[in-house]
């Protein structure tokens, strides 16, 4: 990972406040692709001393096994000019941790949706995810609709990780499809797992009148992010041309 372009503004002439962006290049040397960064950047001034930061993951990068990509470092960071000896951004030094991680992704199922208030329907089985994690199956409770005539559903579905490894995030994604296979609604949650841990998700749909999801379906699949490689830079600013 390189930074190729660290920049910051003059001091707002309100507030004082220096804006600070920086992009950057990484090289997948790996045999994965990369498809989920996490950032951090320490801010530091001309004395090594901490004075801002910020911290930030990406789910939309996509960097293919062997090739190189663009990736923001630092979308916008302020940082209050009396924390520099000059005043300005001049002084500022950041330093850049980068994790890359790959995707490990996997169809859980199609379970129909509950017709009937009471009605319970689960896909029953447990599916490993890229051997490092496991997701229990899942079950959808069809509750007494709203007092404004909408269906309502209990749905509970739990990942555990199966290794010794951090993992930077197991998710779920529900896509609620109509009887013409038509998709009404999507949902999708995530959470970090360190190892030998779990995560019970109680994913949601709502406003939806009963008659529109008839027959209907709910496709599942869920993902975990596990670590690639770590990389670490150093940079100082240049003023920016705007």
């Amino acid at each position: 990972m390189k930074v190729t372009e660290f920049t910051y503004d003059n001091p707002d002439s309100d507030y004082g406040t220096i804006n600070f962006e920086m992009k950057g290049v990484l090289e997948n040397a790996s045999d994965h692709d990369v498809e989920f960064v996490k950032t951090s950047v320490i801010m530091l001034n001309e004395n090594d001393v901490a004075v801002g930061g910020s911290e930030d993951e990406d789910d939309r990068v996509f960097i293919s096994s062997k090739d190189t990509g663009d990736i923001d470092l630092l979308n916008w960071c302020s940082v209050h000019k009396d924390k520099f000896g000059s005043g300005t951004g001049a002084d500022c030094k950041a330093v850049v941790h980068m994790t890359s991680y790959r995707r490990e992704f996997v169809k859980v199922g199609v379970i129909d949706v509950p017709e009937n208030e009471g009605d319970l329907n689960q896909i029953k089985k447990n599916i490993s995810i890229g051997g490092v994690a496991e997701i229990m199956g899942m079950s959808v409770l069809r509750m007494k609709d709203s007092d404004e005539g909408e269906a309502e559903f209990e749905i509970v579905t739990s990942i555990r990780n199966t290794s010794d490894s951090y993992i930077a995030r197991a998710q779920t994604t529900l896509k609620l499809m109509d009887q013409r296979d038509a998709q009404l609604e999507d949902t999708m949650d995530y959470e970090a797992l360190p190892g030998k841990s779990s995560k019970t998700f109680t994913p949601s749909f709502w406003g939806l009148k009963p008659g529109k999801i008839k027959n209907g379906t709910i496709n599942v699949t869920a993902s975990v992010f596990v670590p690639i490689e770590t990389f670490t830079a150093e940079a100082t600013p240049k003023p920016s041309s705007n």
